[in-house]
């Protein structure tokens, strides 16, 4: 195993320099009036076509028209989608999206603008793309990784995936926009963004397993480590007082969540910010996981996702010396059995056949599983002193998160706390992108660590 060491960090600009879709990114009060130059400079377009929602476009939507008209340029159409019930990355929403582009007779020389969230940025990214053009985004709130992300996620059949796509060519975002968004919204972009913490161990677990046999081999790149590992407990730290307003704090967590987003597009992978605790979240995602009727967002679902996937990991390396050894005449299931469990476990789900297909793809076989455990047990030591220094320890990233403002317990989100520990089974089922619970799995650990942490008097509670 390679000893990764961090490097220089990289600033915004030469985070933006190595992404290859965006080519500019406006952050400075009164940007949008920079939104005209941008359309010059970087598209082919005479004209643009907005969408937003109501809640979005009161906050931007009508500012960027009057400057867009100001300059002579035409706005060809509009989608405005309800504030309520709050818009959800479906599918169904991109068709609706592409048929209202597709229908204009000027679509060659029309440019997409989102101006939004992550969902109508994700909706109008993966529009453009099936139609072959580029868009302009204008960010309303320091939410999400997406804005800058090579690929979109999306609930297609029930299922939540990344489909590719490539990112905006350029963005504008107004500090003074994003310090006004709702407090829950940067809170989510906080816990977004302290979910990179467990992407990078289990980026580090991958880069030991995959040549062993697990399905996808993923070493770890020095320059795309660099861009989001070194420099992210600094950004949290100045980020903590984003949910109270804080214009400087809003900035830095909106540049860190670019970054994030340009290191996805310099590998075309979510590997280096997304893994174990995002699939928590998408098993919540695809069971719409509601309050009273409102979603939770994606950041607060990702924020009980990392403090589970944070104890699990605790958990994992507790011993110094060893991991965890399997119960006693432990056999690993055959693929018939397999597809069994999966089949029952999302019994009743549109997204049933899509994860059983997921879940048998990346069943690794008997011989793979040994080299994995050996490989394991052969650099344990070294591997458990990399990701526990890697790991925010649980009561620190607790404590972190509650002053961010960012959910603590399952209940907040609608979960009980065993609910939320079962959701370990159903998370790795999902994505052929391997990480701890695929790793636990394989090893025959995990059904031991989830009745640890059932049992514990500290997580999750």
């Amino acid at each position: 195993m390679e000893n990764h060491k961090a490097g220089p960090i990289p600033s915004l600009a030469e985070c933006l320099r190595a992404a290859d879709q965006t080519k500019e990114l406006l952050i400075n009060r009164g940007c949008y009036a920079g939104i005209p130059s941008l359309l010059e400079k970087y598209y082919q377009a005479g004209g643009v076509y907005l969408i937003s929602d109501e809640n979005t476009w009161e906050a931007a939507g009508r500012k960027v028209r009057e400057i867009l008209e100001g300059a002579g340029i035409a706005v060809r159409g509009e989608i405005r989608f309800p504030a309520a019930p709050r818009l959800h990355a479906e599918y169904y929403h991109v068709t609706a999206i592409k048929e209202k582009l597709s229908a204009l007779p000027n679509l060659d020389e029309t440019v997409p603008l989102a101006i939004g969230a992550g969902t109508v940025n994700d909706l109008v990214k993966r529009a453009s793309s099936e139609l072959g053009r580029t868009y302009l985004c204008v960010p309303t709130a320091s939410s999400v990784d997406g804005y800058t992300a090579y690929g979109a996620a999306i609930l297609y059949d029930g299922y939540k995936q990344t489909m590719p796509c490539t990112a905006p060519l350029a963005l504008a975002a107004e500090p003074e926009t994003l310090a006004g968004a709702p407090s829950y919204l940067s809170s989510s972009g906080f816990g977004d963004l302290a979910s990179k913490i467990i992407a990078g161990c289990d980026w580090i677990l991958c880069d030991l397993v995959g040549p062993q046999g697990a399905p996808v081999a993923e070493p770890i790149r020095e320059d795309v480590w660099n861009m989001t590992q070194p420099g992210l407990l600094d950004y949290l730290n100045r980020s903590i007082p984003a949910a109270r307003g804080d214009s400087d704090a809003v900035i830095a967590l909106f540049e860190a969540l670019a970054i994030t987003g340009f290191s996805m597009q310099a590998l075309k992978s979510s590997r280096p910010v997304s893994g174990s605790e995002h699939l928590f979240s998408h098993v919540w995602e695809m069971d719409d996981l509601s309050i009273d009727g409102v979603p939770v967002t994606h950041g607060h679902k990702v924020t009980i996702g990392t403090l589970a996937a944070t104890a699990y990991y605790e958990l994992f390396f507790a011993d110094p010396a060893a991991p965890p050894s399997p119960p006693k005449g432990f056999t690993r299931p055959t693929p018939s059995l397999r597809m069994v469990e999966v089949s029952s476990a999302f019994k009743g789900s549109r997204a049933h056949d899509l994860v059983v297909k997921t879940a048998l793809e990346k069943l690794v076989d008997n011989a793979a599983a040994d080299r994995i455990n050996q490989a394991v047990r052969d650099h344990y030591k070294e591997l458990r002193e990399k990701v526990l220094a890697r790991l925010l320890p649980y009561a620190k990233l607790k404590e972190m998160l509650g002053k961010a403002g960012c959910p603590l317990k399952p209940e907040i989100i609608g979960l009980s706390r065993s609910q939320a520990i079962a959701t370990a089974r159903r998370a790795q089922m999902m994505r052929n992108k391997y990480c701890l619970l695929d790793l636990s799995w394989d090893l025959g650990l995990m059904e031991g660590i989830l009745s640890r942490l059932e049992d514990s008097p500290e997580y999750l509670r």
